[in-house]
């Protein structure tokens, strides 16, 4: 790890989108040296992206070969030490939220949780935690969603959704004793300047499937258009995490970072459609868009994210973001409309 002072640690890079944003955004900053743990496999993918930061920042970061989900994180005993002697802040994004993922993954996100309280605790000079959940842990609920709700009443859509849930239990647990501070962003897609993205998927399906449809086609729409899309890009959501867990208030609370105007399925499907040139989706139609994305031939390999997607478009949920709202008024840092960054989506796609 090298003999750096204070530092702050992100999980999660480069394979979950949040971490890598946050790592390039820390590193500018300067306050804090960047320390991240990553997969042996992951660690090429590591360095390319830390080779394209500018040379007066990429000193700053180090990284160390290890696994979230580990015992001590996959370190040595005397690298696990020094990590908690000197990290004061701690960016936990190393947990599944796809929705596709895994009984082994989502079980991942239990274990890693456990592993970085355990850190947490041993780091004297610990000022904040901030835990990167996801808005998706209310499961089947429908209607309003407070940031301070945390139930399994009404169940979940997947075994990731359950492990999200019983991630901020244990998070929940233990902050009587530490700085802890909950994030659950919204649906994440791309970088709404630069159209980065680490998968295409969630919104991008739609956007694929209609890019390899004929010019003429008509996208059917679902049986429930008024359900509401919360998107947010990935860019928005790591300013506005940035900016909420450095306010001293924010400790001991959970945050929504979502779009405070949500956008309808059919209002979603028609900027798709305009965007990639198709015609806009009737306003009934008797087919079904379920049908269409599992069938579609380029979609075949998605078919468990394509069906996690179509779960999430069937849940009508407004997530509550008061607290979000409190500490990002003034500051600037606004989640932008759809409209102005579709075409960056649609022009990422066509890249694939």
């Amino acid at each position: 790890m090298g003999a750096l002072g204070r530092s702050v640690l992100v999980t999660g890079f480069p394979g979950r989108q949040p971490a890598t944003h946050l790592v390039r955004e820390l590193a500018a900053q300067g306050e804090l040296s960047v320390c991240y743990v990553v997969t042996e496999a992951r660690q090429a993918r590591a360095i390319e992206l830390l080779s394209a930061l500018p040379p007066s920042v990429r000193h700053r970061v180090t990284l160390s070969v290890g696994d979230p989900r580990s015992m001590d994180l996959g370190l040595s005993g005397e690298e696990f030490a020094m990590l908690a002697e000197r990290v004061e802040v701690i960016h936990h994004c190393a947990s599944i939220t796809d929705p596709a993922g895994t009984s082994e993954e989502a079980a991942g996100n239990l274990r890693a949780a456990a592993e970085i309280l355990e850190l947490a605790e041993a780091a004297p000079r610990l000022k904040r935690l901030v835990c990167w959940s996801s808005a998706t842990v209310s499961g089947n609920r429908e209607g309003f969603v407070k940031e301070t709700d945390l139930d399994d009443a009404m169940g979940f859509r997947n075994p990731v959704e359950e492990s999200l849930y019983r991630m901020e239990r244990v998070f929940r647990e233990s902050a009587d004793e530490l700085p802890i501070v909950i994030l659950r962003p919204a649906l994440i897609v791309g970088d709404s300047v630069t159209g980065e993205v680490e998968d295409l998927n969630g919104l991008y399906l739609l956007i694929r499937f209609l890019l390899s449809a004929p010019e003429d086609y008509r996208i059917p729409t679902p049986s429930r258009t008024g359900v509401r899309i919360s998107a947010v890009p990935v860019d928005y959501a790591v300013k506005a995490g940035l900016r909420i867990a450095a306010h001293e208030s924010s400790i001991g609370r959970t945050f929504h970072i979502v779009d405070p105007k949500p956008v309808t399925v059919q209002y979603a499907l028609r900027l798709f459609a305009e965007a990639t040139g198709r015609p806009a989706p009737r306003e009934h139609d008797p087919l079904n868009l379920a049908t269409a994305l599992m069938r579609a031939p380029g979609l075949q390999r998605f078919r468990s994210t394509t069906r996690a997607f179509l779960d999430q478009l069937k849940t009508d949920v407004i997530y509550d973001d008061r607290n979000a709202r409190e500490l990002l008024t003034g500051t600037g840092v606004l989640c932008p409309d759809l409209e102005s960054y579709v075409d960056t989506m649609v022009a990422r796609a066509q890249r694939d």
